[in-house]
């Protein structure tokens, strides 16, 4: 062999050893590979995918809903602050006072002169009886103002004890009054110009 072949035979195998060093990892074998093992692609070819080894779609993306810009989270109205109820003054019925004859009084024989002052308090007076033992006695009003009266009445009464009642209605339906008793005759009378102490008011019966 000549020098000229010898110096081209070493150039080939050194442009071999080049050629395999610098070919792609995927041509180069698997060390420990088993046998059916897919061969190597050939240089400069792109892998292809085969069936069954296509990459996975992406899964469906989760719709989330956006809130729109007109569509704002409704927020409750805070109710009113409820109003406290203030507990209403109770209506006061009307009351009787400062009668006549004092209860317990006595008086002579003959026409006895009965009196009572009525007192509207929740509202005006409306009507008024004054009676002897349960019979009407007749009795006048004299109207000082619509909440200031007052009931006379002259009734002759036989001598013994005697039940008078005063009864008072206002404008508003409540009704107040007063029950006494009085003597008349059977002894000395009773000073008719001294001031009859005030009745405290009891319920209407």
């Amino acid at each position: 062999m000549t020098v000229a072949r010898r110096h081209l035979a070493l150039l080939a195998a050194t442009l071999l050893a080049l050629t395999t060093a610098c070919s792609p990892a995927i041509d180069r074998p698997l060390r420990g590979a088993v046998p059916g093992t897919p061969t190597a692609t050939p240089p400069g070819v792109p892998p292809t995918l085969g069936v069954g080894r296509g990459v996975p779609s992406p899964s469906p993306a989760v719709a989330v809903a956006s809130p729109s810009p007109d569509s704002s989270p409704a927020v409750a109205a805070p109710s009113p602050t409820a109003a406290v109820a203030e507990p209403s003054a109770v209506a006061a019925p009307p009351i009787v006072r400062t009668i006549a004859p004092s209860a317990n009084g006595r008086v002579p024989s003959g026409p006895v002169a009965l009196s009572a002052v009525l007192v509207g308090r929740g509202s005006d007076l409306e009507s008024a009886t004054l009676s002897t033992d349960g019979a009407d006695a007749g009795a006048e009003i004299d109207k000082r103002s619509p909440r200031d009266w007052t009931i006379h009445a002259s009734p002759r009464l036989s001598d013994g004890t005697h039940t008078v009642r005063v009864l008072v209605r206002d404008a508003s339906g409540l009704s107040g009054g007063f029950t006494w008793q009085i003597t008349v005759g059977g002894g000395a009378p009773a000073p008719e110009n001294r001031p009859a102490p005030a009745a405290s008011p009891s319920p209407a019966r």
